[in-house]
């Protein structure tokens, strides 16, 4: 039997998995990592200002389909 076809496809299962995993979490903490690394690179170039996180409104995270999954995210982003 063919094991070698079996293990490759069972390997592309296994990096697909992680590859949805990688692409949900950097969706999902992509903003707050963000302003983390601005306050870092503020407080190395020696400034003081302190970049906060603002929070989301619904229409930023509310659910999308296929037919706008394209279109830009919340009002007045073109």
């Amino acid at each position: 039997m063919n094991s070698k076809g079996q293990t490759l496809i069972e390997y592309l299962i296994i990096v697909a998995v992680i590859a949805i995993g990688s692409i949900f979490i950097v969706k999902s903490l992509g903003q707050t990592v963000r302003v983390r690394f601005a306050n870092i690179t503020n407080a190395l170039q020696d400034k003081h200002d302190e970049i906060t996180l603002q929070p989301l409104s619904a229409d930023e995270y509310s659910k999308r389909g296929l037919s706008d999954f394209f279109k830009p995210a919340g009002p007045g982003r073109h």
